[in-house]
């Protein structure tokens, strides 16, 4: 995610090899001495890149309340209807002589390609660049497509001057996949899903994805697959899973077909993981690191067979807070506002997200929590805009709306509600406090 890097250059030119010079020396030249503009770049960027990372990856009760976010956070043209989409998946991998080197070391070269992923990305109108924190030496790529000979291949193009970017100037490997085209926001994890295939299984990923891009997968994956599916795992039904996945992985399906299916499979499973998980995330690491084992399957059943195993695991955890005193259900529902309190939560949406009473949630939930949900999610929204109004750089209005705001007048009166005083009043203070300390 985004950091200020402007101790990378130097360090990176004590790695072995002298990897990071050239970027380096770039980098270092078109630095802009705006440190408070930097800082704003960094804050709304953090904020954007966690939701499409979130976007592709979680479960949400509607497209409408992704398109709110996407208006919100500044990202509008990806919130637009009947948008043709592609994702992009990249990773740096690094010789065995620099993996055997401090993690420091390690960490500040990736620190350098996820630079060098969003600077590659800014060349080209309407690519979006993401990352994870888990995992820093991968990014994604969300591009619109649009019709017109200027856009095709518009996706390969990029994807091809990063690798030749990062090869020049890091002088590392980028193994890097593409997507299948879809048609709006409702099959995006499809891409996500499909961009995982030649990234896993091609070398170099620049001949790699060829065969796998131009697959048409989405028909094999359909919304309604997807919900009889949920519908099984979070029942939990394992016999009634097992049907689906023996229909949906029939013996007439190719094998990138099958190894489609198994990681958008592995999709699902991760997103209900999150959902029901409670104090720990192992068993999504567990079942996001299964990819690998999935693709390198020497057979259709030997992936059945990973898959039922992934499920079942799931299965458990679904049952521990589903079944148990009552009270776990409910910290889920406040584990998943905590996540998402900038996104309009409605209480009849958690109630069928999570197989609760709709009467009985708001009493369940202030029970549990001490307070009632609108004020829980309203405490949440305020504490993450007394850090926002903390940067300068950042407009009020623009805080309003990355704190969950659609207006500034309903986030002005809850905020003056909530700390007695106007968010112009508080960042002033903010301000006089820090020239009485000398800062």
């Amino acid at each position: 995610m985004p950091r200020p890097e402007a101790y990378v250059y130097e360090e990176l030119h004590e790695l072995p090899g002298n990897p990071g010079r050239e970027f380096g020396s770039k980098a270092q030249n078109q630095r802009v001495p705006d440190h408070g503009n930097l800082r704003k770049n960094d804050q709304v960027q953090l904020l954007q890149e966690s939701f499409l990372l979130q976007m592709v990856r979680d479960d949400w009760p509607n497209l409408t309340v992704i398109r709110e976010r996407l208006q919100q956070l500044g990202l509008a043209p990806l919130a637009a209807d009947d948008l043709r989409l592609q994702c992009a998946a990249a990773e740096m991998r690094m010789t065995s002589e620099i993996s055997a080197d401090r993690r420091e070391r390690r960490n500040l070269l990736n620190l350098a390609f996820q630079k060098l992923c969003r600077e590659t990305s800014s060349d080209y109108k309407g690519i979006y660049p993401f990352g994870s924190v888990a995992d820093s030496a991968m990014m994604y790529f969300l591009v619109i497509l649009k019709p017109g000979a200027e856009h095709v291949r518009k996706t390969r193009r990029f994807m091809e001057q990063l690798n030749h970017s990062v090869a020049s100037e890091l002088k590392m490997e980028c193994v890097s996949g593409i997507g299948g085209e879809v048609k709006g926001l409702k099959r995006l994890k499809n891409s996500y899903a499909s961009c995982m295939l030649p990234w896993t299984r091609s070398g170099s990923g620049k001949e790699g994805d060829v065969r796998y891009r131009d697959l048409e997968l989405a028909p094999a994956f359909t919304p309604e697959i997807e919900r009889k599916l949920k519908r099984a795992i979070e029942n939990p039904d394992m016999h009634g899973f097992r049907q689906q996945l023996d229909s949906l992985m029939n013996n007439e399906r190719d094998t990138p077909v099958v190894t489609f299916l198994a990681l958008r499979l592995v999709l699902l499973l991760a997103s209900i993981a999150k959902k029901f998980e409670l104090g720990s995330s192992s068993l999504q690491r567990y079942i996001w690191n299964s990819r690998m084992p999935i693709v390198n399957a020497r057979s259709h059943d030997e992936v059945r067979r990973l898959l039922d195993e992934l499920a079942q695991l799931v299965m458990e955890e679904v049952k521990k807070v589903r079944f148990s005193d009552g009270w776990h259900l409910i910290e889920a529902v406040r584990k998943y506002a905590g996540e998402n309190f900038c996104c309009r939560l409605e209480i009849s949406s958690l109630a069928e997200m999570f197989y609760l009473n709709e009467a009985d949630l708001p009493r369940q939930f202030k029970q549990h929590v001490g307070i009632t949900f609108s004020d829980y999610i309203t405490k949440l929204r305020m504490t993450k805009a007394e850090q926002l109004l903390q940067d300068n750089g950042l407009k009020v209005g623009d805080i309003a709306r990355l704190a969950g705001y659609s207006g500034f007048s309903g986030f002005s009166t809850a905020f003056k509600k909530y700390s007695g005083q106007s968010p112009k009043e508080y960042r002033e203070r903010l301000s006089q406090g820090r020239a009485a300390r000398g800062c």
